[in-house]
This record gives structure tokens, sequence and C-alpha cells, in this order.
């Protein structure tokens, strides 16, 4: 547990360097703002960004920088375990992903938007901890920061746009059948009905908007992810004796 807390401290420490924590902050305070002075907005285009966009930007381009200065991992390397590094990681991007949700929360409540904040939380999170995956994994698939930069430009064109032009009708509805294989779709599909304060969509969408997503998140983590680091760890101990 010690060592597993160093490697979150590590990483935590990274995002607060590379001024990720600062531009979140940034844009949350923005859309926040624009939240309380246009309460007739849809509230909804706000947190997609959030959990869609962000993450795929930010924490790939934080996990690039790192490997470009080979500081992907604590400087002791002793004992370390693959899974653990990675799940650091995401813990560490996860509690950045906080401070949206929870300054948004704040704001609904205080405009006297009613919904259950929890199940919002919970959703919320389970989203941008899956965008969070994603963007380690782009990180990994992409050599050059060409490519990096191609890669999730190509994401967010493909999944996380029509996933929000789906949201706001500018999609025709017989698409959804299609849009399952596309994650942002899948955590739009719950934030709507989150945010509509009764559920409207079928049972077997919602569940499968769910399971999907922990799915894909479970295919990454494993398929990827996980492989990646056991090679970068092996690697940077190699090089060390």
């Amino acid at each position: 547990m010690k060592t597993f807390l160093k490697y979150l401290y590590n990483d935590l420490k990274y995002l607060y360097e590379y001024r990720m924590v600062l531009f979140v902050s940034i844009l949350t305070f923005l859309f926040a703002m624009a939240m309380a002075v246009f309460p007739d907005l849809d509230k909804s285009n706000f947190i997609y960004f959030n959990i869609f966009i962000l993450p795929v930007i930010i924490f790939s381009i934080s996990m690039f920088i790192g490997r470009e200065e080979h500081t992907l991992l604590p400087q002791n390397t002793s004992g370390l375990k693959p899974i653990f590094i990675v799940l650091a990681k995401i813990l560490a991007a996860a509690i950045v992903e906080l401070i949206p949700i929870t300054a948004f929360t704040i704001v609904l409540r205080f405009i006297g938007f009613s919904t259950n904040y929890f199940l919002l939380y919970l959703i919320f999170m389970l989203g941008a901890v899956l965008h969070i995956i994603i963007a380690l994994s782009l990180t990994i698939i992409s050599r050059k920061s060409s490519t990096l930069t191609l890669n999730y430009l190509v994401y967010i064109l493909v999944f996380s746009a029509s996933a929000i032009l789906f949201s706001n009708g500018l999609i025709p509805l017989s698409a959804q059948y299609f849009m399952v294989i596309s994650p942002a779709y899948l955590s739009a599909v719950l934030i709507d009905n989150v945010l509509a304060t009764s559920a409207y969509s079928e049972s077997w969408l919602l569940i499968v908007s769910v399971v999907l997503q922990f799915v894909y998140g479970f295919i990454l983590i494993w398929f990827v992810i996980r492989p990646f680091y056991k090679f970068y760890v092996i690697s940077s101990l190699s090089s060390d004796n």
C-alpha cells in the first residue's frame, strides 16, 4: 500500500507540475460561471466536454511528456508491479477530474436544479475514468507527438463529437444502435437520463451503457496499457543494472 501511495503521489505531482491541474481548474471555473450566469444553457454539454474531451487531451499529453522526459516511473523502481503503476496513474487523473464535477454540482444546486447528484457523480466518474484509460491507450500506441495529435483528434471528432451531436438531436435516433461502440455515447446516455431526473431510455440501453464501459476499460487496461508498462518497467530495470 505504501508503494502504491508513492506512485499516486508521484503522478499527482507531475500533473501539477505540468500545469494540468491548473488548466482543468481554469476551464472548470469558466464552465461553472457560464452555467450560473446562463441557467437556460444546456448543462449537459459542459459535462460532456469534461468527460469525453478533456481527459483525452490533458492526460494523453501529460503521459506523452512524462514518457519523453522519463518521468513516468518513480526514481526508486525496486519492486514495481505494472498493474499498480497503471492504477495509480488512473486514480491520480480521476482525482483531478473531481474538480469539475464538484464545481458543477455546487452550481447546479445553487441555481436550484433538481437531480440525483450522487448518481450524477458516479456516472461522471465512470465516464471520466474510461476516457482517462483511453487517453493512456492513445499515448501508448503513439510513437511520435504528431501521431498522438492525430489519434486524439480522430477519437474526439469520430466518437466524442458524434455523441454530443446525438445528444443535441443532430443525429437521427436510429443511429443509436451503431453508436453503442462509442464510449462517449454510452456515457452520454447515462448522463442524459440522470439530468432528466427520470430514466427515459430503454432498459437494455441503460444496462448496455454501464456494462460496456466496464468491458472497454478492462480490455484497454489488460491488453493495451498493462503490457506496455510491463515492457517499460523491465526496460527501466535493465538500464539501471
